[in-house]
């Protein structure tokens, strides 16, 4: 794997504060990547790093539009609730600006049939190659390399 350092801004998403029903602006950890299969890839997208989920999980509309090979799975449990999904494997490169991470390849996501839903980044495989900080007082994240550790072991 590639030995890049990234550094990634928050992502600012205008919402309503659901406690006070006032407009205001959130931000959260959105990292851009690239999604492969063995027929397509996509543009750059943003995939939210999610600490709390296993793994990756990509709505539907992304892996019909990778082609993906889709094997049907058990459900998937979120926020107290399970959730149908599909199980397929892609490469994801991370990066932006011609700077790219090699590709991690063969990695396990599920699919899940809605399309409303962001690309979420989770544990499995990121968090194992790279140390990742969550640094909110300043809305961004840093990943770091583990040394020796690569996307093809």
């Amino acid at each position: 794997m590639s030995s890049l350092d990234f550094r990634f801004n928050y992502k600012r998403i205008p919402a309503i504060d659901s406690d006070t029903g006032e407009a205001r602006d959130f931000f959260y950890p959105y990292v851009p990547c690239i999604l492969s299969s063995e027929r397509r890839s996509t543009e750059l997208l943003e995939g939210l790093l999610d600490s709390g989920s296993d793994g990756i999980v990509l709505p539907r509309r992304i892996a019909d539009y990778l082609e993906l090979n889709l094997e049907r799975a058990p459900p998937i449990r979120v926020v107290g609730s399970k959730i149908d999904r599909f199980r397929a494997r892609i490469s994801i490169r991370i990066g932006r600006a011609g700077r790219f991470s090699d590709p991690i390849v063969n990695v396990k996501v599920s699919v899940t049939e809605g399309n409303d839903s962001p690309i979420i980044l989770g544990r499995d495989p990121l968090f194992k190659l790279y140390r990742i900080t969550f640094i909110d007082p300043e809305n961004r994240l840093e990943m770091l390399p583990y040394p020796g550790k690569s996307a093809r072991s």
